[in-house]
């Protein structure tokens, strides 16, 4: 009877290792890029997500790379495929480029976010869409972000 549970319980350790392994190794994947004065800012494909918590009408858009951005967008408001201004009164939004910090901070700032598809992953709304916008860092120097583009495959 010992000899069964001992290869009982090796072989339940043995599946909870790998599915620990396996959940692991599932990554978040998606595709975020804009442009900031002209210039090409792409985001690393595992640092790159707009999702939205279906329980609430927060959304938020988050990515990165290890270089030279990092960005976060955060809104209530969200009802689906739409057009939402995101202002300091509105919701909050931090560029980090080249690793000075932008955000939202006077009349004029904003962030127009089109978010075009929502498709729902478990508990979470997958965002894709386009942004574009005008933020500023501490000392008032302002910045354009154009053709803002992203796409959440999978949190």
């Amino acid at each position: 009877m010992k000899w069964y549970a001992s290869l009982f319980l090796l072989l339940w350790l043995h599946n909870l290792n790998a599915a620990t392994v396996f959940a692991q190794t599932i990554k978040s994947a998606g595709v975020l890029n804009f442009k900031c004065n002209g210039q090409l800012f792409t985001a690393d494909s595992t640092h790159a997500r707009g999702y939205a918590l279906k329980q609430t009408d927060a959304a938020f858009i988050k990515a990165a790379n290890a270089e030279n951005i990092v960005l976060s967008v955060e809104w209530k408001g969200m009802k689906g495929p739409g057009i939402y201004i995101i202002t300091a009164r509105e919701g909050n939004a931090v560029f980090t480029i080249n690793h000075k910090t932008y955000v939202l901070k006077q009349t004029g700032d904003f962030i127009k976010i089109v978010i075009s598809t929502v498709k729902q992953s478990g508990s979470f709304l997958l965002l894709s869409g386009t942004f574009e916008g005008q933020l500023q860092d501490k000392n008032g120097n302002k910045i354009k972000i154009s053709e803002g583009k992203f796409e959440t495959i999978s949190l």
